[in-house]
């Protein structure tokens, strides 16, 4: 990656994996406690470390060292520089990518709500009346009805669209849940062909999507990437990527005596699944291997195709790469 990072994706790591981060409009830096020192014995008292836009570095006055925005971004998350390029060649987003004019000046978790701004629950049939004239409203409807999400077997008990977000307005709203049934993260989707096709919550690390359905009695968990393929087999989850973070990790710690077995999309449709079922192999993991004579790009275009509501795991499990 010879090219300098693109200021939003810098951005939008230094939102997800920074403490308490906040933008100094008088200066046009962006400060937040250090997370790989943790400001030592000063965390919660001081904000030490800094975000140079124009130089694309950053500074933490505590440890006493400066990065380039890829090493930064490296040592916070535990990314790869293999990571990096897939994910910018996905655009496969974490948190959500701001604007200049739309950071508050001290952003902090607390002023960050469980949904985007002003949320419309889709499943909702007093709302679904009530918003019969809006376009937008009945798009996304229409976007989860076409797509069998309202019926899948593992479906997410509730769907979102918000008409007003200033940065998820009129995206699919899909709600990530923890095993108290409580929405700890967000993911946001195109409705159409724009760009980013997913956004997350900013601010705050990836979790497991589906944690909170999870079948102890079924002794597997099948990893997908996306959140709305997972919502065709029962005891599937979506990671948004083939890294954990370290909040997923925790959340499937829960469950050590189940196997884990990755879900990727159709490598004769998805280059990208070549080299990531190579990976994921090489550490050791299970993969679903799509040589069963399925065409199908992936989970959710397989349901639709077919009319299923549950595709059964037993074809999963029987046809490993291992």
């Amino acid at each position: 990656m010879k090219y300098r990072l693109p200021e939003t994706y810098v951005l939008n790591k230094f939102m997800h994996y920074a403490i308490e981060p906040e933008f100094k409009k008088h200066n046009g830096q962006y400060n937040a406690a250090c997370p790989i020192c943790k400001e030592g014995k000063s965390l919660g008292k001081k904000k030490r470390l800094w975000y140079y836009p124009h130089s694309n570095t950053f500074h933490c006055f505590n440890c006493n060292q400066t990065w380039s925005a890829l090493n930064w971004i490296k040592k916070a998350s535990g990314m790869t520089y293999e990571d990096i390029q897939v994910e910018l060649s996905t655009n496969d987003l974490s948190v959500d990518v701001f604007k200049k004019e739309n950071i508050l000046t001290t952003l902090k978790r607390k002023d960050i709500p469980d949904l985007p701004y002003d949320s419309i629950n889709i499943f909702d049939q007093v709302q679904q009346q009530y918003y019969q004239k809006s376009r937008d409203f009945q798009k996304a409807l229409e976007y989860v009805t076409g797509r069998r999400l309202h019926t899948a077997i593992n479906r997410s008990p509730n769907l979102f669209i918000s008409l007003t977000d200033s940065i998820h307005a009129n995206r699919l709203c899909i709600p990530f849940y923890d095993r108290n049934k409580k929405v700890v993260f967000y993911q946001t989707r195109a409705l159409d062909r724009s760009e980013p096709r997913y956004l997350g919550k900013a601010g705050y690390e990836k979790t497991v999507f589906g944690i909170d359905r999870v079948n102890v009695d079924i002794p597997y968990i099948f990893l997908f990437e996306g959140p709305i393929d997972s919502m065709f087999v029962k005891n599937g989850v979506g990671v948004a990527g083939i890294s954990l973070t370290k909040t997923q990790s925790v959340q499937l710690a829960e469950f050590p005596f189940h196997q884990r077995i990755w879900v990727l999309d159709n490598p004769q449709h998805d280059e990208t699944a070549k080299d990531k079922i190579k990976e994921l192999l090489g550490r050791g993991e299970k993969v679903f291997n799509w040589g069963i004579g399925k065409g199908y790009k992936d989970f959710n275009e397989w349901a639709m195709f077919e009319d299923l509501d549950e595709i059964p795991f037993k074809g999963i499990i029987d046809n490993l790469y291992h």
